[in-house]
């Protein structure tokens, strides 16, 4: 018997052939929402042949016995054993089995690539020095030594690998001939890798963990058949929570009852639509025209009808996730398969713990940030890329998409018509201000052309006009005594006024000095505060605002998108116009008012250089503002225009590749299967064809142009968190550490690399190496501002 691992706390092993046989059938059971079952049973079948080896063995076999002699002792450390076992499932298949075409060659190159690799992440093609990695891999193991460990391997393992591995080309024929006569098939190979990577790596850890934790993986497994039911169930209740919403009895004004007239349309045009075959929908709605609940509407039923298995939630900001989680929530009488994907929690380590800890996106409804879903197909490591299939078959859909940065514009239009061509998922872009993805070069495939969720959109956006933007951008900007005086002298007109900035220092900065000039309550609510503690900020507010009290909120682009508020007026710094029209939409957003007013002033904020398209997207605005006149800029015309004009502009659309080295190079040609990618002398070897570069370019790409990392703040409970965080240690059961990380997300924000290396050298921050997370001290945040970056850097400094 052979074994593959041991639990630390009652010491049982799990046999190697059960582990085998559990990955192989977790890994088909993923695949077969594309067809590829058998192409995902052949590879998770080899993933650990070379476990069966002598070294391997004899490795665990000490390790075990250690384990019994220092366990009561509790001296025991598990250690890792270095040893290359990939390599012999990898050789077996790329030199074992007939390859008599080219498309089995190319299946055996990929399959190889994947079993070699499923530890520490797809490689580059070739190394510094030229050589192809993949070949030069294989080469670590003799002949003899693969013969001896395939004659134990079969002998457990009663399986038919060259009928298996037929049946994995003819699978993979049909998957690579929906790629024929599509722009950009040659990068779509990049993420056809990945998507079989993320199978594989995410059905080794699940039943890594569900043997560690104690649990039948046949649970999690079942899991992913079940679907029908519960999506008729969600959608049930959906049903009969916007029966009550229409029942309302509350007194309403005209413009009141045509703004909840016109929701309601909007609502019933996607629940009319969710029957049609899966393709990708725009979902244009005026700001304020119930998008959260409508396209959910769109997707439970879809789900149900359709057969998908799971709706993935992309909105802009983490701090946005609880309000919009919570309505969906409260839409389904808070009893839903719902995950809040907020941020990695966990610093991106090789611990095996940490490998079984990560998030896997495998509940029904699933609400992340572009910046994780972007992480899920390109980043760098394997936690992210895990979950990867799980976006397969599912309906995704991306709120205010128009936030997708500039520089990830071919690799999220790719990532989508990867999903909807080869992932069988239905793909929906919501937006007030649609941004025009379908007429770039690397543009989203539209297959039957462009599709509306709603009818009558031009006509929608008229009848919810409700707000006004005025230009008031004068000659010179204001400094920051000029701005406060604007805001005073605007707020007289209202009584709840809402200001947003481009930057949290200059958020500070106003804060500060209209705190000096006014007894009126003044709001602060940045990036810099935790989702709990904004949670109860925007509690404050609501209250507020329903009890119509004098208030100013001074805020960041994170109130722009998704959190449903309405406030008399607002002030917007200069910046694009989409992120203008989003201000705008939190601005009498019911209607209760005959008219709201969104005021556009230029103040200065510093320099822009780490921020080139608020500066670009500011200049764009004014040629709209100047070009339109008199009419509304709240339309879908100049929206339009406004998209015409920033993405020609050479600055911008230079940038939609990822450029990088200056331009050299760029990460969409990397990621594609390219001769620029090797060097010359490997330019006619007939034995390797995967020309890309996963490795390098995974290293290079960050949505956010500096790494972020995750801060466990000490805000209200948290604290007792933070405590209990302290105290854990290496005996710590997995269980109990994924309870504490997942109380954690809600206490964590989250700050530039820059920011860390500062709050380090302050002593501000401290790492806990047990869960591999960074915990704020006490005194360095604060119920008035959050984070006190600020103020401990300058401290630090005297």
């Amino acid at each position: 018997m052979y074994i593959a691992r041991f639990r630390n706390d009652d010491l049982k092993k799990q046999m190697l052939k059960d582990h085998v046989l559990n990955v192989a059938k977790a890994s088909s059971v993923f695949a077969k929402k594309v067809n590829l079952e058998a192409t995902l049973k052949l590879i998770g079948l080899l993933h650990d042949m070379g476990k069966y080896s002598d070294e391997f063995q004899n490795f665990i076999s000490k390790q075990y016995s250690r384990a019994v002699k220092d366990m009561d002792e509790y001296l025991y450390k598990p250690e890792r054993s270095g040893f290359d076992h990939g390599v012999y499932g990898a050789k077996y298949i790329f030199e074992r089995v007939s390859k008599d075409n080219p498309l089995k060659k190319n299946v055996s190159e990929i399959l190889a690539l994947i079993i070699v690799y499923h530890h520490g992440g797809l490689p580059d093609c070739e190394d510094e020095n030229g050589k192809i990695v993949l070949l030069e891999r294989l080469k670590k193991i003799e002949n003899v030594e693969l013969d001896k460990v395939a004659e134990r391997f079969f002998k457990e393992i009663s399986e038919d690998l060259e009928m298996l591995f037929d049946e994995a080309c003819k699978e993979m024929s049909i998957f690579f001939s929906s790629l024929k006569n599509i722009t950009g098939r040659e990068f779509l190979i990049n993420l056809t890798v990945k998507v079989l990577y993320s199978m594989l790596i995410d059905a080794d850890r699940l039943d890594a963990m569900c043997f560690d934790m104690h649990e039948d993986i046949e649970c999690y497994l079942e899991k992913e058949k079940s679907g029908k039911d519960i999506w008729e169930e969600y959608s049930a209740r959906l049903e009969k929570y916007l029966i009550f919403l229409n029942e309302s009895k509350e007194k309403a004004e005209n413009l009141e009852v045509r703004v909840k007239d016109v929701r309601r349309q909007i609502s019933d045009e996607c629940m009319e639509t969710a029957g049609a075959v899966e393709d990708v929908f725009w979902l244009t709605v005026p700001t304020g025209g119930g998008k959260t609940l409508s396209s959910m509407r769109f997707a439970l039923n879809h789900n149900r009808i359709r057969g998908k298995e799971r709706i993935i939630y992309v909105i802009p900001y983490t701090s946005i996730i609880e309000q919009n989680a919570a309505a969906v929530r409260k839409a389904l009488f808070y009893e839903c398969d719902l995950l809040e994907h907020h941020s990695n929690v966990l610093e991106d380590n090789k611990s095996e713990d940490y490998k079984l800890l990560t998030e896997r996106w495998d509940s029904a409804i699933v609400f992340t940030t572009m910046v994780q879903f972007l992480n899920t197909f390109y980043s760098a490591g394997t936690q992210n890329m895990r979950r990867l299939h799980h976006l397969m078959n599912a309906t995704v859909i991306f709120d205010e998409v128009q936030t997708v940065p500039v520089k990830c514009m071919y690799l999220f239009n790719s990532a989508i018509n990867f999903l909807r061509l080869l992932g069988n998922s239905t793909i929906v872009l919501s937006s007030a201000t649609q941004p025009n993805l379908d007429k770039v070069d690397i543009p989203v495939i539209l297959q039957r052309g462009r599709r509306e969720l709603i009818k009558d959109v031009a006509e929608k956006f008229s009848e919810l006009k409700r707000v006004e933007v005025v230009n008031c951008i004068g000659e010179k900007k204001y400094n920051i005594e000029q701005a406060v005086a604007f805001i005073l002298e605007k707020k007289i007109m209202a009584r709840s006024l809402l200001v947003v900035l481009n930057k949290v220092i200059s958020a500070e900065l106003i804060y500060q000095e209209l705190k000096k000039r006014t007894d009126i309550k003044i709001i602060l609510l940045t990036s810099y505060f935790c989702p709990v503690h904004r949670g109860d900020i925007l509690r404050e507010l609501y209250d507020d605002l329903e009890r119509e009290r004098d208030v100013i909120l001074i805020s960041t682009c994170l109130i722009e998108a998704g959190i449903d508020i309405s406030f008399d007026a607002a002030i917007r710094n200069l910046t694009k116009m989409d992120s203008i029209i989003q201000t705008a939409g939190r601005v009498n957003r019911n209607g209760k008012l005959k008219k709201g007013f969104c005021y556009v002033i230029d103040m200065e904020e510093g320099d822009y250089s780490n921020m080139p398209e608020v500066k670009i997207g500011g200049i764009h605005t004014n040629e709209i503002f100047s070009m339109c006149g008199d009419e509304d800029v709240i339309s879908q015309q100049w929206i339009e225009q406004y998209f015409i004009e920033y993405f020609g502009d050479r600055e911008i659309e230079k940038q939609f590749n990822y450029p990088i080295n200056g331009g050299k190079n760029n990460l969409y040609t990397m990621l594609s299967v390219s001769r620029r990618n090797i060097r010359r002398e490997n330019s006619g070897n007939p034995e390797f064809g995967l020309w890309i570069r996963f490795s390098d370019a995974a290293r290079k790409f960050c949505v956010i142009d500096q790494d972020m990392y995750t801060l466990i703040v000490p805000y209200a409970d948290g604290i007792v968190h933070m405590n209990e965080i302290e105290s854990a240690n290496a005996y710590t059961s997995l269980a109990e550490r994924k309870r504490l990380l997942e109380r954690a997300k809600k206490y964590s924000i989250s700050v530039y690399s820059y920011q860390l290396e500062k709050l380090k050298k302050a002593g501000a921050v401290t790492y806990n190496e047990v869960l591999g997370i960074y915990l704020l001290g006490s005194g360095n945040y604060s119920a008035e501002k959050g984070l006190l970056f600020k103020t401990i850097v300058e401290s630090y400094m005297l």
